[in-house]
């Protein structure tokens, strides 16, 4: 009798462990499905477009490029894995990207000291009007492409357009236009790609 129990309890406990298995993957991809639309929920407020003309659908990796600094110091894409970054195509001769540029340095100063960088691609002739554009410096890291190539890897060629790169290299949205990164719910869209 007592092996009796003995082996009921074995078929019992070898069941449970098989259904539990079998169970596991859904129940890890249900929680990444609602990991996910959390962070998607918190991001809406970019109003970001799901498709971009060269990439696809996002998420898709973001192109690497090296471009030089205000320094010289050349700024690999690639090398900021494990940030977010907020690449922006932008230009002091673009009206729209003036009336945005104050908001990004709000931005910047705002999330100092977190694992975010803020790319400002100029794609202006020459460093002088850049410089003439920051008389006082900035918080930002300004790098240049002269030949504005990069953009066009992007699948842009106006400005400003923005894009959220998330902690493994990807593009996760895509941002035409303008917007007001200093608000409080842009630092929540952002903090939730960094949990």
């Amino acid at each position: 009798m007592k092996w009796l129990a003995y082996g009921t309890a074995g078929i019992v406990g070898f069941t449970l462990v098989i259904l539990f298995g079998r169970a596991l993957p859904e129940a890890a991809e249900r929680a990444r499905e609602g990991f996910r639309r959390s962070h998607e929920a918190a991001c809406e407020v970019l109003r970001a477009e799901a498709n971009n003309p060269v990439l696809g659908e996002l998420p898709q990796p973001a192109p690497d490029f090296t471009l030089k600094d205000f320094a010289g110091r050349e700024v690999q894409l690639s090398s900021l894995r494990g940030e977010v970054v907020l690449v922006n195509f932008w230009a002091t001769w673009c009206k729209t990207c003036v009336v945005e540029m104050p908001s990004m340095e709000r931005l910047a100063t705002h999330m100092k000291g977190k694992p975010f960088r803020l790319l400002a691609v100029s794609v202006d002739d020459d460093w002088d009007s850049v410089r003439k554009f920051f008389p006082r410096g900035t918080q930002l890291q300004v790098v240049l492409d002269t030949s504005r190539e990069i953009p066009k890897k992007y699948g842009t060629d106006k400005f400003p357009e923005s894009f959220l790169v998330d902690r493994d290299g990807n593009v996760r949205y895509y941002v035409i236009s303008d917007r007001d990164w200093s608000r409080p719910e842009v630092g929540a869209c952002i903090d939730s790609l960094l949990d």
